[in-house]
């Protein structure tokens, strides 16, 4: 427990270091979120007006903001305090008020004081990964959810973006006459929970905490507290992205760099 509080306390101190930078950089979404992560998320919350949703772990808010412009009553939480001034910092206009606090989603306690029953859907965008433990999320992710609820969250896909055990490559070979070029990965750790340090972005002040689970391991954190998967979605770039370096994951069109998920309590 003590080596987790650790772990855990130091990748809040790294958030409020990277916050500034993150802030400049991701804006209000960066071309992996926004033809990514934000079209399936939405997909999978499927946003009334007026719906009451919970993110965990908002970073700087961008998602947040577009939540709300479809009509959705916000409460955005994140471990970084630096996050979360820069994220009430950013301005909102034309849509419904983000309410924003300092939540550490490991701490059941916090967690649950948010409101049980309370929330329609519960969001966690690009976050678990991040995260020492999910166990304290997955257990109460349940209680926080209003009847029919839902729990949405993307992640780095554990089989082929690992910031470890994992080499991107292009390869160029002679195919039916004409030059081609084969892009993919090679794995070579994948089965064990590992912890890891990189960059999300490059330029950013501190390398962060990388909390590798294969399927099993992430997935079965919640399938075990009686939550049931209903959706899941491996989005790619399309064919008209334009990447600007040979290996960036615009390139990987047939390998998605992400995965996101839909859960929802099951009926006991």
């Amino acid at each position: 427990m003590s080596e987790f509080r650790s772990l855990n306390d130091e990748a809040g101190e790294i958030w409020d270091a990277n916050a500034d930078f993150w802030d400049s950089r991701m804006g209000e979404g960066n071309s992996f979120h926004k033809q990514l992560i934000e079209p399936s998320q939405l997909r999978m919350l499927d946003l009334k007006r007026g719906d009451r949703v919970l993110d965990v772990a908002c970073g700087n808010g961008q998602f947040d903001r577009k939540m709300a412009e479809l009509g959705a009553s916000v409460l955005a939480t994140d471990v970084s305090r630096r996050m979360i001034d820069n994220a009430r910092q950013r301005p909102q206009e034309g849509a419904e008020p983000i309410e924003y606090r300092v939540v550490d989603a490991t701490d059941e306690g916090q967690l649950l004081a948010l409101g049980v029953a309370a929330f329609d859907a519960v969001v966690c965008t690009m976050a678990i990964m991040d995260m020492a433990s999910i166990k304290p999320l997955a257990r109460v992710a349940r209680a926080l959810l209003k009847p029919g609820g839902r729990f949405v969250f993307s992640t780095m896909h554990p089989c082929f973006s690992t910031p470890e055990g994992l080499t991107r490559f292009v390869e160029r070979e002679e195919s039916g006459g004409e030059v081609v070029d084969r892009y993919g990965v090679k794995v070579y750790q994948y089965i064990e929970s590992k912890i890891y340090k990189g960059v999300a972005m490059i330029g950013q002040p501190v390398p962060q905490h990388y909390f590798h689970r294969p399927l099993h391991a992430l997935l079965g954190s919640f399938l075990e507290v009686g939550l049931v998967m209903d959706g899941i979605e491996e989005p790619v770039f399309e064919k008209d992205a334009s990447p600007s370096l040979p290996l960036d994951w615009d390139n990987f069109r047939e390998l998605p760099p992400a995965l996101v998920v839909r859960m929802r309590p099951s009926a006991l």
